[in-house]
């Protein structure tokens, strides 16, 4: 069985980086170096941002992107970008589509890794760029890039239909929690695992 999955990690990793080699290929026929930025533009109307991971990564944003986003918006949308890069997103996701694509029909659990796998490293690239840019920042950039169509096969995207869970999630609420309601809550938890106890137990216990 070990096998047969790092068979499939294979099969998915090398699919994923040819496709990112075509895609690099033609990026860099059509798109301008910009130093810095530490990527490539290319003439599109559409704000989007991706990025092509592996050994000869490449950032990849739109001139729409850089017409509609401010500095600091823009420069959060790169950061998050470089996390995917940092952190081999690409291979996290290979290795999820492997196992999803070997264990569907035996486990319900993969189908759900393969669906919630892309989102959660979407997740952690937000955790990084946050770490030096405001929350409200990356929250309206990823607002402004959530039209965009989905990265090319192997690439990952700051945009994307999970847009509006990943603002919510960056958002605080709009009115928090009062600390006396939040202690009470935290009391109501912990005497949970009692109630069946208290109400079990005989009356002169």
């Amino acid at each position: 069985m070990a096998a047969v999955y790092a068979g499939g990690f294979t099969v998915h990793a090398l699919r994923a980086r040819c496709a990112r080699v075509r895609h690099r290929r033609l990026v860099d026929m059509v798109g301008r170096r910009v130093p810095d930025l530490r990527a490539t533009v290319v003439d599109h109307a559409m704000p989007a941002a991706y990025c092509l991971p592996g050994r000869s990564w490449r950032i990849v944003v739109s001139q729409g992107a850089l017409e509609r986003l401010t500095g600091p918006e823009l420069g959060a949308v790169l950061e998050h970008e470089r996390a995917h890069v940092a952190g081999r997103h690409h291979l996290v996701l290979a290795a999820a589509q492997a196992f999803a694509s070997i264990f569907t029909g035996w486990l319900p659990l993969a189908r759900h890794l393969r669906e919630q796998v892309p989102l959660l490293l979407e997740m952690a690239a937000d955790d990084r760029a946050v770490r030096r840019y405001p929350h409200d920042v990356l929250a309206s950039a990823i607002v402004e890039m959530a039209a965009a169509h989905g990265a090319p096969r192997g690439a990952l995207s700051a945009g994307g239909p999970a847009a509006l869970l990943r603002v919510r999630r960056m958002l605080p609420p709009a009115s928090p929690t009062p600390p006396v309601l939040r202690a009470a809550l935290a009391a109501a938890a912990g005497m949970m695992p009692v109630l069946p106890l208290v109400f079990a137990c005989p009356p002169g216990l």
